[in-house]
């Protein structure tokens, strides 16, 4: 399981994140671990009957599984909303709500693809897809159906190395379709118009030989991930409902042969 940490860990509010993104609420704090090691972290709250800190939480764990470029601490944190709003504006939704469980990851070092004069980031652009880690990021987002992976969404660090940070909008057509309609953002798509059509179908059988490991990580943490959905969904019986139907998803997309068939590719 993912760490659930207690209100008292949300020790100080740092600053809101800039850009702020879909979640109005995102902001810098620091979280206490459950070693008592103090982290600096982007903490995503989102509206309480939103799947956030479920599809996060289990984007990690997967992440984690497939030693994916990511930040070096991850948990999930219970914000006291009373002393969130000393320092922000909430609204009036908010009122309802003394703590409410958040997302959190430790800040990652790095830099925006997107940043800087408009040159620079088209350079960066042309070279990412080149980079071997940016085809396995976008094989998981595949799996995991992640509906909004971009490369705003993406930090490199000073070695060079992406990491993406934003995993939300995971498991999409099984947990978001109550809550609304986001638009479709992914790096496959984006690749296709950044690269001619050899160097697309390349990037397409890297994705699909990254593919051959989800089965293995997948099964791997399984374990951890009925952990957390029964940790976060109160009923047991909804929570082993929900886990079912998750487990299946993402097992049936795990399978060896999945990508290669979806992309068209032969890997």
């Amino acid at each position: 399981m993912i760490q659930i940490l207690p209100s008292n860990a949300w020790r100080e509010f740092r600053g809101p994140a800039d850009p702020k993104g879909m979640n109005q609420t995102t902001h810098l704090a620091s979280i206490e671990d459950a070693n008592g090691q103090i982290h600096r972290c982007y903490v995503k709250l989102a509206p309480v009957d939103w799947p956030t800190p479920l599809t996060e939480a289990i984007a990690w764990l997967l992440a984690e599984s497939l030693d994916l470029p990511r930040p070096n601490f991850a948990a999930l944190v219970a914000v006291p909303v009373h002393k969130l709003r000393e320092h922000m504006p909430l609204d009036q939704h908010w009122l309802r709500y003394p703590e409410a469980l958040a997302f959190c990851a430790e800040a990652v070092q790095g830099r925006n693809l997107t940043q800087g004069w408009k040159w620079i980031a088209w350079l960066r652009l042309k070279s990412l897809y080149k980079r071997a880690e940016v085809a396995r990021i976008s094989a998981f987002d595949q799996w995991v159906e992640n509906q909004d992976r971009h490369t705003g969404n993406l930090l490199v660090r000073r070695s060079g190395e992406c990491v993406p940070i934003d995993n939300e909008l995971i498991l999409y057509s099984l947990l978001w379709p109550r809550v609304g309609t986001f638009g479709h953002n992914s790096l496959l798509n984006e690749a296709a118009k950044h690269m001619n059509s050899a160097s697309y179908t390349r990037f397409k059988v890297e994705m699909a030989r990254n593919s051959k490991q989800h089965e293995a990580a997948f099964n791997q943490v399984a374990q951890r991930l009925a952990d957390t959905v029964a940790a976060l969904v109160p009923d047991p019986r909804n929570a082993q409902a929900l886990w079912t139907s998750i487990n299946t998803f993402l097992a049936g997309r795990a399978h060896p042969d999945w990508m290669a068939n979806q992309l068209g590719v032969i890997a």
